[in-house]
């Protein structure tokens, strides 16, 4: 009887994916500029590489991203051959659940998307005040930093019902724009030899573990975080088994290579001997004093509009890669398979998205109204679901590991199939205990908030195993469609 109902399942899955699945064309290209998107260059820049070299590792900021780039070049390497022998949409939910079975992938899927929905709300939080301090600055008026947020809300929520290609072109547009502000920001630094000349003692050993290397380790993560989303648009890529691992790599490349230069450029700009005390000073504004002293007022101004444009990118990619997960879960049957629609003429996931989008405004309205401040909300949440998202990655490099001990296949040589992942999921096993240490310093909150998040997140993945044991028992059907396997 199990197996007759599993079997059926599996028809019906094929059955939804063929007659209502997500379509479009996106390329390498796109597929980079989403993931950078997310990654917030400029936002990156001005709100964490100053925290970082402030309350990391100092001067060691730039060998931080070398490194992390590192460690995920290992994982990228096993991710993108997960990507070519699981063409299942849903990410790291559809490969841990290939690798690690079905209840695991479930408990992930529940982890991931509360991440996702959790950097969402951080954000609202992070562009109202980014928003309120640019409008009074220029003269504006002193609106309540939520107003500000209300607006984001709109405009994402919007260019998110339509068709992939539409955010595709405003991401694209907005992060040339922000990544070429940064890139006259460096030019302009180490054109002129900073503020004491050039260093490379930022590159050595002894600045790599200096101040608190597990802080720094784990900032730098936090700023990779959202390239999953080169997996996420599956059904809308062309040629996804080439399209998908290339673009991975890309990404990890080219963030891990712009945050290690621009770091090296706000260090020589501050002057090495004095970065560390001038960023803990003001780290907020200490980029901004670098591109004013460097570049002129033009370019710090233009810095502080485009800060507001890429943290509207990077909203419009967390709410893309949040309606996708909550798609997917839809399309399982997880979650009322009404979310699973595609828009009948936009190919999008239109239920989805606006269910996202009014999930964003309720838990910010509520936390509103419990009186947390937007830098609360920002530092809580945004930090928490970094340090999740590293989890499942952690999770997915196991699962590539077993999935391919199971399933031998002479396309992939030893290094893709084992050893990358094995080094990447040991090299992550190791952040995520920092992360454990190091977590009420993440979030910039006590030790007992960050007990009670780290028990949510937790209880949040519990959860989603004990729902798929379940459906195991009771509704085995929805329980074989779990992760589209």
């Amino acid at each position: 009887m199990i197996n007759t109902d599993l079997a059926e399942g599996e028809r019906a899955n094929r059955k939804i994916q063929a007659s209502e699945g997500l379509t479009g064309r996106l390329g390498t290209a796109d597929l980079v500029l989403a993931a950078l998107a997310f990654a917030g260059p400029l936002a990156g820049t001005a709100g964490y590489i100053s925290i970082l070299i402030s309350a990391g590792n100092g001067i060691g900021a730039p060998s931080t991203f070398l490194v992390t780039m590192a460690v995920l070049i290992l994982f990228s390497t096993g991710y993108g051959a997960l990507t070519r022998f699981v063409p299942n949409p849903g990410a790291f939910y559809a490969y841990i659940t290939a690798g690690l079975g079905r209840s695991v992938g479930l408990g992930s899927s529940f982890l991931i998307l509360s991440s996702y929905i959790a950097i969402g709300v951080g954000f609202y939080g992070f562009a109202g005040l980014a928003v309120q301090q640019f409008v009074v600055t220029h003269g504006g008026p002193e609106l309540p930093w939520w107003v500000f947020s209300l607006v984001f809300w709109a405009a994402v929520g919007t260019l998110a019902y339509f068709r992939i290609e539409v955010s595709a072109k405003v991401l694209g547009v907005l992060l040339l724009l922000e990544v070429l502000v940064v890139a006259i920001f460096d030019i302009a630094v180490m054109s002129r030899g900073g503020e004491e000349g050039f260093s490379l003692e930022p590159f050595t050993l002894p600045a790599l573990f200096s101040g608190s290397p597990g802080i720094a380790l784990l900032f730098g993560i936090a700023l990779f975080t959202g390239f999953e989303a080169t997996a996420i648009y599956r059904e809308e890529t062309r040629d996804p088994d080439r399209t998908i691992p290339r673009a991975t790599m890309i990404t990890v490349v080219l963030i891990g290579v712009f945050y290690a230069i621009t770091a090296w450029a706000m260090i020589t700009g501050l002057g090495t001997s004095q970065a560390v005390a001038k960023a803990t000073e003001d780290p907020a504004g200490v980029f901004f004093q670098v591109a004013t002293a460097f570049g002129g007022q033009i370019l710090s101004d233009a810095a502080n509009l485009l800060l507001i444009t890429s943290i509207l990118a990077a909203h419009l990619s967390i709410q893309n890669v949040t309606t996708r997960y909550t798609y997917s879960l839809g399309v399982d049957g997880i979650l009322p398979k009404g979310l699973g629609h595609a828009h009948p003429r936009f190919n999008s996931p239109y239920r989805a998205s606006m269910t996202a989008s009014a999930t964003f405004l309720i838990l910010t309205g509520v936390l509103i109204i419990a009186g947390l401040s937007a830098t609360e909300i920002y530092a809580w949440f945004a930090g928490a679901a970094a340090f999740t998202i590293l989890v499942a990655m952690t999770l997915t490099s196991l699962a590539a590991v077993v999935y391919f001990r199971r399933n031998r296949t002479s396309n992939l040589n030893g290094w893709q199939s084992f050893w990358a992942p094995l080094l990447a999921f040991l090299a992550m096993t190791g952040m995520v205990i920092l992360g454990i240490y190091n977590f009420p310093s993440l979030i910039g909150g006590s030790d007992l908030l960050s007990s009670i998040m780290l028990l949510s997140s937790l209880a949040i993945f519990v959860a989603g195993i004990g729902t798929a044991e379940v459906l195991r028992r009771k509704k085995p059907h929805v329980y074989a469609r779990i992760g589209r396997q």
